[in-house]
């Protein structure tokens, strides 16, 4: 019997890339899929022929998000603890009894038979709760698998804000768990993860594995890759669609790969271009985008921020990674990749140019990490857009 599913995601690259594999699946069996967000996801959605559901009113939309979470004076901020605390609690609680009538008024036009939601965004699961409908929560994060071991800046500012977090709830008759950021649904949770990667099973948590799509996922733009050299290691440099603006970072990683004998492609989002990087040697190739999946591929090491949907598809693709943790869950992937011993952790905003290019080296030669590696590397070839997929059929 076909269903109709309704996803709820956060309008970012990150949160939204991950939901698009389940949704592919399950509109590949013949059931009805359609999106809501908070923001204009509409042109990645056309491209995999998935319905967006237009918000009610261009009241419902804040078109100056976008342009406010990225750039230079988002990248400088997120480093300032006083302001990411506020903007998290922001983002996660204050701004959700505004966004629950939208929702409902979604739930209302669809009439799903399930909603499947970015688990921070609790206006779903309270919208979802209040029209009875199932609700299952599909993160993009670690944080459903984190255990109380694990410390960071961000589980602070969640211990934090817990108490206006239950409030939200409990004024809708409510009354949830939390892991970090992210709601555990009582009725499904899946994380795209493995136990081989996190170390253990989670209570009320599925790890399927990495969401990678049946085929294109909508985010793909041109590439010169004619101007790959082959006969180069591909050393891999993204800090993501919203903390991009690394200007220093990416000079250091320039001149530490100086005569390293690889080719470096730096992502460099709005810096493409830019005198900020300086002049570019022959063996550096920066675009404003890349096609992550296809890139990573090629890669003999990718260096990122640590976002969980690029560790995920690093792991996927085997590719060993070198992580600058920036901000918020980021160090927890940085904490199972140094526990893992399936890459490198080093602090790019204060390290030399000699360390960046020692821990790039090892990287690139050390079969100790392809070795540790090798058992995450297997289980991230899971189909977990696929079984996450059949979690959600089952659930509907």
């Amino acid at each position: 019997m076909t269903k109709r599913i309704l996803f709820t995601a956060i309008p970012e690259k990150g949160h939204l890339n991950p939901m698009i594999g389940p949704a592919r699946h399950l509109q590949m069996r013949g059931h009805t899929v359609a999106f809501h967000a908070g923001g204009d996801i509409s042109s990645q959605l056309s491209r995999v022929g998935i319905s967006n559901l237009a918000p009610a009113s261009e009241s419902d939309v804040d078109s100056s998000s976008h342009d406010r979470n990225r750039g230079a004076c988002f990248a400088r901020q997120v480093r300032d603890p006083q302001w990411l605390r506020g903007w998290i609690r922001a983002l996660l609680v204050d701004a959700a009894p505004a966004q629950i009538g939208p929702i409902r008024e979604a739930i209302q036009r669809f009439r799903p038979d399930a909603v499947v939601t970015d688990p921070m965004i609790y206006a779903a699961a309270i919208a979802a709760h209040l029209e009875g409908v199932p609700w299952s929560a599909l993160s993009n994060s670690l944080n459903p698998v984190l255990d109380d071991s694990m410390e960071s800046d961000l589980l602070e500012t969640v211990r934090w804000l817990s108490p206006a977090r239950d409030a939200l709830f409990q004024r809708h008759g409510m009354k949830l768990r939390f892991s970090g950021c992210d709601m555990i649904s009582p009725q499904l949770t899946i994380a795209f993860t493995t136990r081989e990667f996190v170390g253990r099973e989670a209570p009320g948590v599925h790890l399927v594995g990495p969401s990678i799509p049946p085929g294109a996922r909508g985010d793909e733009e041109e590439f010169p890759w004619e101007l790959l050299n082959p006969d180069l290691p591909l050393v891999y440099l993204s800090f993501g669609s919203q903390i991009y603006h690394q200007p220093e970072i990416f000079r250091l990683v320039i001149e530490a790969t100086a005569g390293m004998g690889v080719q470096l492609l730096i992502v460099a989002d709005a810096l493409n271009g830019s005198p900020l990087l300086g002049d570019l040697p022959g063996h550096v190739l920066t675009c404003h985008y890349a096609p992550q999946l296809a890139v990573l591929a090629k890669a003999r090491a990718f260096i990122t921020h640590g976002g969980a949907n690029s560790v995920m598809e690093a792991m996927h693709f085997g590719a060993p990674v070198l992580i600058s943790p920036v901000c918020n869950d980021q160090f927890h992937q940085a904490h199972f990749i140094r526990r893992n011993g399936a890459g490198r952790v080093l602090d790019l905003g204060s390290a030399t140019a000699g360390e960046c290019r020692a821990a790039l080296i090892d990287l690139l030669n050390n079969e100790e990490i392809r070795r540790a590696a090798a058992p995450i590397y297997q289980s991230y070839q899971r189909d977990g857009a696929a079984a996450a997929a059949d979690l959600i059929e089952r659930h509907a």
